[in-house]
């Protein structure tokens, strides 16, 4: 792992701290379900933090082509 991606990793748990901090009571049940299935399951949070980098990621794409083709389409002729 080089320093970007550790910046990457720090920026995920960044944000989960600031949505945890802003979310209401958490479900037990749902909680409760989530940790068994963790537990019979170890590596998910890694493949979960990866899937939601990766999202992230093709999510900035995805708006920053958008922004280029309104950007582009405001720069037509009529």
């Amino acid at each position: 792992m080089d320093q970007t991606e550790r910046q990457i990793i720090d920026d995920l748990f960044a944000k989960l701290r600031q949505a945890e901090a802003q979310s209401g009571p958490r479900d037990p049940q749902a909680e409760a379900h989530i940790r068994d299935t963790i537990a019979r399951q170890p590596a998910a949070p890694y493949l979960m933090a990866q899937a939601i980098v990766m999202l992230e990621q093709a999510l900035a794409a995805s708006q920053n082509q958008n922004q280029e083709l309104e950007r582009q389409l405001q720069e037509r002729p009529a």
